[in-house]
């Protein structure tokens, strides 16, 4: 039956584009975070190593100057990160002005991770001229918890899907498939959460066991479990851009061959394999100089 259900999300994806985005963030779509490789949590998948990976700018000074400094070297945008705070949110607070000027100064696109930010802030970095909220959507109360360490629950992630998409242009759930220590729980339901704001874009991740993190020896989720969840989200958004972001296993392309023939339309920094088998599978394959999630169909 999946074999079945594959071949009409391919379908899917070949009607509404039969283009293949190769994404490629560095150089000109660098992530940074403004808590450098600080996080008031220690998230089980992550365990703050994905921090010390992004350009540090821990002051509202050292971020402007960053991206003065990127943009006159070629940058397009930036993705502007950080560890979350205690409520689970990236504190955005004390950099408000600094973003509204580095918009101001440089143009570049700005696209945030939020997490479960209250509204009014939100509404303020929509009105510093952020151009895109990138948000993890989790579906699971049990995932929240195990994972996260959070005293939150699906409800709140609704919430912050719904006001973030009232404050600022572009909003683009990520999704990870097999959060839950490797196993599928509560995917279908975020993609339901997902839906309630009928998103332009999706992004799906794939839990990767990342040494130095509490799910360093956990067994992530099998390549049939990610073409499977893709397939879903393919058919259940035939119109949206559909990316396999950039957290995902290296197994010999595996998870990327699969999302593919699943209907993805981008992948991030894709392996040589995937991208000879878009092109056997009849995709053209152009180049996005960029983070899989932007609103761009263009090649730079």
């Amino acid at each position: 039956m999946l074999g079945e259900l594959q071949r009409q999300a391919f379908e899917t994806k070949v009607r509404r584009d039969p283009t293949f985005w190769a994404c490629y963030p560095h150089p000109h779509f660098p992530t940074l975070s403004i808590t450098g490789d600080t996080c008031a949590l220690r998230c089980k998948q992550c365990g703050r190593r994905y921090l010390q990976h992004m350009f540090a700018c821990p002051t509202p000074d050292v971020l402007r100057e960053t991206c003065l400094e990127l943009a006159s070297n070629g940058a397009r945008g930036v993705l502007i990160s950080g560890g979350y705070n205690d409520e689970g949110y990236v504190p955005f607070e004390p950099f408000l002005d600094s973003i509204a000027s580095i918009k101001r100064e440089t143009g570049l696109f700005l696209n945030v991770h939020t997490g479960l930010m209250p509204a009014w802030l939100a509404r303020e970095l929509g009105h510093v001229g952020v151009d895109m909220a990138s948000i993890d959507v989790v579906g699971s109360d049990e995932t929240i918890k195990l994972v996260l360490g959070l005293d939150r629950t699906t409800q709140d992630y609704e919430r912050a899907l719904t006001t973030l998409r009232s404050a600022i242009p572009h909003v683009v759930p990520h999704i990870c498939i097999g959060l839950h220590a490797g196993k599928l729980r509560g995917e279908r339901a975020a993609l339901e959460f997902v839906a309630k704001i009928n998103p332009r874009a999706l992004v799906m991740l794939v839990l990767v066991p990342t040494p130095g993190t509490e799910f360093e020896h956990v067994t992530g989720p099998s390549p049939a479990e990610v073409g499977k969840l893709i397939t879903e989200a393919r058919l259940k958004f035939p119109s949206a851009v559909l990316a396999l972001g950039c957290m995902r296993p290296r197994d010999a392309g595996r998870a990327e061959l699969q999302a593919l023939r699943s209907g993805v339309d981008r992948v991030e920094i894709p392996g040589k394999r995937t991208i000879e088998a878009a092109r056997e599978l009849g995709l053209r394959v152009r180049r996005l100089d960029a983070c899989c999630a932007v609103p761009w169909d263009e090649e730079v």
